[in-house]
């Protein structure tokens, strides 16, 4: 049942949303809505986290999203300060007198329902009363850790390759981007795998599959692989790169 807290709460996730759209707006940057997800997974976990009975598991959720959103918050930040994202550039220039609605459509639709649904997993975990820490929580909270640290240490790897000019216009493929061309995807995908695990330590947790399944289609066939595999396709050094590497989970070279 629907109550006073849930209904505030989408108020809140609405005033959120305002909020981001005429900061983007305003600073016409729609690339600030790469903020607008995350911070909405934030928003949901902290509000079902203080509004309700607080127990191990509560924490436990709501400690890894916390650090979850904070690293990939930082990532955005660093890269935010180097200048608009140049895809979103295209797409707001393209759009034209359309930029409004398309604005709008990007902050609201797009990433508020994907920062929704990002969420569900902490949602059904703070709202349990089931609480209990289970052999399927340890084993996806030690599923998180190993995403987490994949992701991290591939992050780092990729911004010291790039900070070392004399590395312009080679193919980053050292440390753990020998085995993947995407080991930063594949450490997030297996993070949201992890949260989805613990989920299941709770009634109608199996729901919280959406979110690992959302992040998974998105990194492999929407935003993420394919956009930055199109960006290289006319490098000929990455070509032989892709022929030789993985395409996602770490593996030997060919």
């Amino acid at each position: 049942m629907i109550g006073y807290y849930e209904v505030f709460g989408f108020l809140l996730f609405l005033i959120y949303l305002t909020v981001m759209f005429f900061i983007a707006h305003i600073k016409k940057d729609i690339s600030i809505g790469n903020f607008t997800w995350g911070g909405a997974v934030i928003l949901f976990t902290l509000y079902s986290f203080i509004t309700h009975p607080i127990s191990l598991l509560h924490l436990l959720i709501t400690t890894l999203i916390l650090i979850w959103c904070g690293r990939l918050a930082l990532y955005l930040y660093l890269r935010y300060k180097k200048g608009a994202d140049p895809r979103y550039v295209t797409w707001q220039n393209h759009e034209g007198r359309w930029h409004l609605p398309f604005a709008l459509t990007w902050i609201y639709i797009l990433n508020g329902g994907f920062g929704f649904i990002m969420s569900i997993p902490s949602l059904l975990i703070n709202y349990s009363t089931d609480t209990s820490i289970t052999f399927l929580a340890i084993m996806g909270l030690l599923i998180w850790i190993c995403g987490f640290v994949c992701e991290s240490i591939a992050d780092y790897q990729l911004g010291a390759f790039l900070k070392d000019s004399t590395n312009k216009g080679k193919v980053m493929q050292y440390g753990l981007w020998h085995y993947s061309r995407h080991p930063n995807y594949f450490g997030e995908i297996v993070m949201w795998w992890g949260i989805f695990c613990i989920a299941l330590s709770v009634p109608y947790g199996w729901l919280a599959i959406i979110a690992p399944i959302a992040v998974t289609i998105t990194l492999l066939f929407v935003t993420g692989i394919p956009m930055n595999e199109k960006a290289m396709a006319n490098n000929p050094a990455y070509q032989e790169y892709k022929k030789r590497t993985s395409m996602l989970i770490p593996w030997r070279t060919k």
